[in-house]
């Protein structure tokens, strides 16, 4: 099975190889794109039978983002690494999550200048039995097998409650100025709501983690289009990431 994991544009950092083994290839690739500062933040690692891989969009201010976003990485992929014997993946997500979001809302806490910082959260853990994942906001978790979507997480914001309501479509909510008001991040409480799902996959499957600077770009159809341009993993990570920042130039520069 193929991995491909975060992206974000503009001034866009080397490709980096986050994991190899029997499970899977998984890459990660970000960028300042057209802000001033990179809030995005991903990590990887392979663990015995395992793969652990999460990104993360911060938001509160340039140094707010970023440290919220740092912090949520550092501690979902150390906790998980530290599963204790006996206990659940999906314990061990939920016990990563909760971390991780304590130590946010903590630093902000001792911090004034980092108050009302925070991130989105994506967290995928890849067994040779399934794979296990959850999600916090806007930054999304794909499955896609021989080219078509099996599974997709669901934003946790406000346009996609009125999408759930039936008030408006996806499209229109990617079109909305409203799009980018989020429900549900890591660090803005003392606790976070999550919910942790176990889905099966199958050899040659591809899985992607991205922000909203991936995904908000075009209408998803033509961004699956770009997600399954290329068989090669590592390859198909510059495709997407090199493709999004040329569109984010086109339409003004101000692209995530």
């Amino acid at each position: 099975m193929e991995e491909l994991s975060k992206t974000n544009p503009s001034g866009l950092e080397p490709i980096r190889k986050l994991a190899q083994n029997n499970i899977c290839n998984a890459f990660g690739r970000s960028g300042i794109g057209g802000r001033k500062e990179n809030q995005d933040s991903y990590g990887g690692l392979s663990i015995d039978s395992a793969v652990l891989l999460t990104v993360c969009d911060g938001m509160g201010g340039m140094a707010g983002g970023q440290t919220a976003s740092r912090i949520a990485v550092t501690e979902i992929i150390q906790n998980l690494a530290e599963k204790k014997e006996g206990q659940t993946w999906e314990d061990a997500i939920r016990y990563s999550v909760e971390a991780a979001n304590a130590a946010i809302y903590r630093r902000a806490m001792d911090e004034p200048k980092l108050r009302g910082m925070g991130t989105t959260a994506t967290v995928l853990v890849i067994t040779d039995k399934a794979a296990y994942l959850t999600h916090i906001g806007d930054s999304r978790i794909y499955q896609l097998r021989k080219g078509k979507k099996v599974f997709r997480t669901f934003d946790h914001s406000r346009v996609f409650e009125m999408v759930e309501q039936g008030m408006m479509t996806e499209e229109q909510a990617r079109q909305s100025s409203f799009s980018n008001v989020i429900t549900r991040a890591l660090g803005i409480r003392p606790a976070v709501e999550m919910t942790i799902e176990k889905i099966p996959y199958k050899k040659n499957d591809r899985f992607i983690l991205c922000c909203d600077g991936i995904w908000n770009t075009e209408a998803e159809p033509d961004m699956l289009k770009m997600f399954i341009s290329e068989v090669n993993t590592e390859k198909a990570i510059g495709i997407i990431t090199e493709k999004v920042d040329a569109i984010g130039h086109e339409n003004g520069g101000d692209h995530d």
